[in-house]
């Protein structure tokens, strides 16, 4: 990681929103409908952080598949509170949700981020159990992986003219490969943002092909990745609209997940 003193910097943003990013429209399990063919999930949670923040209770974590074959996964979310009680969320004992990937590999992984309002909840929620709740056999296809990668931290004057400097962004990059004879519709790249305290704040999916995305994403080429082929992304990522956590502590260490989008 190295460090860049800057007069200025671009005006590329990374969201936190108060939407959710990893749950159904609607949180309530009974409003999440669970296709044909889903089975029961055997995963593992780690890195798993959960807080209030913008009146809304938000929880990240990477689920690890068991699994010896391709699948797409729901988890589900039980909150409780302050001093271990069970609380219930829009009225059930948990609230289910998926996770970025569409389709992980066996023994594979991927990351999560999802909010709830605090209305939502009975009570006053302080920590959750993030489970497996259902999981969906799909087709093999290609596995994408990250070969290289870097980040800067990007200083500058606390005000005009000023000797002092202040962090106030990080430009990432990354490189990823396509080692199979499989071609990669469409590429995406979950981008994990740990604090200087080494716990997950922050994931999220980076989109090539979104619209909204192209004033902070960067990417060498665009469309589907060939068999073989090593591709290049980057992005501006600012303190201002991520969880004050990061503002606060600031980015430690930052971390890719590529997968391809079904």
């Amino acid at each position: 990681m190295r460090t860049l003193i800057l007069t200025c910097i671009p005006g590329f943003l990374l969201f936190f929103s108060c939407k959710n990013t990893a749950v159904d429209k609607q949180t309530n399990n009974k409003g999440i409908s669970l296709p044909p063919g889903t089975i029961t999930a055997i995963v593992s949670i780690s890195e798993l952080n959960c807080w209030v923040e913008r009146g809304q209770f938000f929880v990240t974590g990477i689920c690890d598949s068991k699994a010896d074959e391709w699948q797409k996964f729901w988890l589900k979310m039980t909150p409780m509170d302050a001093e271990g009680r069970p609380l219930k969320v829009n009225g059930d004992t948990s609230s289910m949700f998926v996770t970025f990937s569409d389709a992980v590999p066996p023994y594979g992984r991927t990351s999560f981020f999802a909010g709830w309002p605090l209305e939502a909840f009975s009570g006053t929620p302080d920590s959750c159990i993030v489970t497996g709740a259902a999981a969906l056999p799909v087709n093999p296809g290609p596995i994408l992986v990250t070969s290289a990668q870097s980040g800067v931290r990007m200083l500058v004057p606390a005000s005009p003219g000023d000797t002092v400097n202040v962090e106030k962004a990080w430009q990432v990059s990354v490189t990823i490969e396509n080692p199979l004879d499989l071609p990669a519709y469409h590429p995406r790249i979950e981008l994990l943002l740990y604090g200087t305290d080494k716990r997950l704040w922050f994931a999220t999916v980076l989109n090539p092909d979104d619209p909204d995305q192209k004033s902070y994403l960067f990417s060498e080429r665009q469309g589907a990745m060939e068999p073989k082929e090593k591709r290049n992304f980057g992005a501006n990522i600012t303190y201002d609209n991520l969880p004050q956590a990061l503002q606060s502590k600031k980015i430690g260490r930052v971390e890719f997940q590529p997968f391809e989008s079904r």
